[in-house]
């Protein structure tokens, strides 16, 4: 209906009810109620029913994340020098940082010191031992000839001092193996600290295991102490990146019918890595009864060849669970739900209808239709 005729219809309107107000009719029998017509100003769409995918998946924000190698020193000490940069790319056994080696410098000189003293000390007393080895061999030796050469009760004194003498003799070569053990610890033990510190001194310098790039602040590393496990540096293999996404068990990942990312307008791959018992013990734990913790966990990206990643690029991931080809769709807003149904309106034989629909699956755009339309069917939108 057009502006003209709704003005004309509004105005014969109002000159009716006009009439009826102020009393324009001689009979009251003969006042006539107006009918109100439909409002003809609402905006409608039309949109036909038609074949389409109906895609059910699940998206979420990531970044772009390196496979990070930990690069420990080889000892304790102090950083003292810093050969690279964070983002310096570095090849295999490249010079990363340098601790100080003073302590250590100190140190194996006093070792060494403590080790000539202590051998320079063994050596008097394995003089000292063989004296007394050698005096008590000679006292038992003169007490068996004594005892052949006498007889009676001298005989029987000097044989009495022989197993004497015999028993200090056998008590003193058993304290000396004693001493001799201990010794051999103590001489191993120094050797043994010398020994790491020289080795230490020389593991002082500390190299890249792999290809890659340099993933922290290593400046600020000057001067800070380190110890054996601690992480000094960490290098990125640009050849194996990840994203950090919802869990999902390594059984559902499989059934997805897609899981890939978006980055740079362009469709990477992803894989599943898999996880370790005590990871999955964990990230199955439940918060409430029906209620999976929600935890993120790395999948692998398997860029194809020409595709380059950089770490920290943006990334939209996209789990496909459900996919449907080909089916009758409509746009999910062009259907309503009423009294436990649903219902669309549908132009048929020139006249608007309102018809329920069985709803199948539905995505983020449109809706599958089971049964009730018929592939290029009108649908009426009211907006």
């Amino acid at each position: 209906m057009n502006r003209y005729v709704k003005k004309t219809c509004a105005a014969a309107l109002s000159v009716m009810i006009a009439a009826s107000s102020f009393g324009c009719s001689s009979s009251k029998d003969s006042i006539e109620i107006p009918t109100l017509i439909e409002p003809q100003n609402i905006e409608t769409t039309t949109v036909r029913v038609e074949r389409a995918d109906i895609r059910v998946y699940k998206s979420e924000a990531a970044r772009v994340e390196p496979k990070g190698e930990e690069v420990c020193f080889a000892m304790d000490g102090t950083v003292e020098r810093v050969f690279v940069k964070q983002g310096d790319f570095v090849k295999q056994g490249t010079l990363l940082a340098e601790l100080s080696v003073e302590e250590y410098e100190k140190a194996i000189p006093k070792l060494e010191e403590q080790l000539a003293d202590l051998l320079e000390g063994f050596e008097k007393e394995d003089k000292q031992l063989a004296k007394r080895e050698k005096e008590l061999a000679d006292d038992v030796a003169r007490l068996k000839r004594e005892v052949r050469q006498t007889s009676g009760d001298a005989r029987n004194q000097r044989r009495t001092q022989l197993e004497i003498k015999e028993i200090e003799q056998e008590r003193f070569l058993t304290e000396k193996e004693s001493r001799l053990q201990d010794r051999q610890k103590q001489e191993e033990e120094i050797r043994k600290q010398l020994e790491e510190m020289n080795e230490s001194k020389n593991s002082s310098q500390l190299f890249s295991p792999i290809d890659g790039y340099v993933l922290n602040q290593p400046l600020n590393l000057i001067g800070e102490r380190f110890h054996k496990e601690d992480a000094a540096f960490v290098i990125y293999d640009g050849s194996q990146m990840y994203v950090s996404g919802s869990y999902y068990t390594e059984a559902r990942f499989d059934k997805m019918a897609e899981h890939y990312a978006l980055i740079d307008g362009q469709r990477v791959e992803m894989s599943y890595i898999e996880l370790t018992e005590e990871q999955k013990k964990t990230l199955s734990m439940r918060a409430v009864p029906g209620a999976t913790i929600s935890k993120r966990v790395q999948y692998q990206l398997n860029p194809k060849e020409g595709q380059t990643l950089k770490f920290g690029d943006f990334a939209m991931l996209f789990f496909v669970t459900e996919v449907r080809e080909n089916v009758l769709t409509l746009p999910t807003d062009l259907v309503r739900m009423e009294g436990g149904g649903y219902h669309v309106f549908v132009y048929r034989d020139g006249e608007r209808k309102e018809v329920e629909i069985i709803p199948g699956l539905r995505d983020n755009c449109r809706i599958e239709i089971l049964s009730g339309l018929e592939e290029g069917d009108i649908v009426y939108a009211q907006h």
